[in-house]
């Protein structure tokens, strides 16, 4: 068996990579522009710890987590319109890798088999 060479192990940068990376984005809703951040593992688990199988929830805490310009309070994100909100959610949920696309991606890339 071969020694593990140090280049070939991970670092902690190759592992975190671009998780705090942001992008602006314009809403079609509202014709204005909004800044998300990617959503952490760590984030995704505080999510499903309070809106485990509640879809709006989790649309909710979304918005709250990875919404960074402007930063809205949990009680302001309650306030946005429907379609806002879940425009903003969809538009983290890809960012982040987390729609049903990239999944499957990642899945066929891994050989997983849903």
């Amino acid at each position: 068996m071969n020694e593990i060479e140090v280049k070939d192990l991970a670092d902690v940068g190759d592992l975190i990579g671009d998780a705090e990376a942001k992008k602006e984005i314009e809403l079609k809703s509202l014709k204005k522009k909004v800044v998300i951040k990617k959503i952490t593992v760590g984030e995704i688990a505080d999510i499903l710890k309070v809106a485990k199988e509640n879809e709006m929830q989790q649309y909710l805490w979304m918005v709250y987590k990875g919404l960074v310009k402007p930063k809205l309070t949990f009680d302001q994100v309650k306030k946005l319109k429907f379609e806002t909100l879940v425009e903003i959610a969809l538009a983290i949920q890809k960012f982040s890798g987390l729609d049903r696309e990239s999944i499957s991606r990642l899945e066929n890339l891994l050989g997983i088999k849903p």
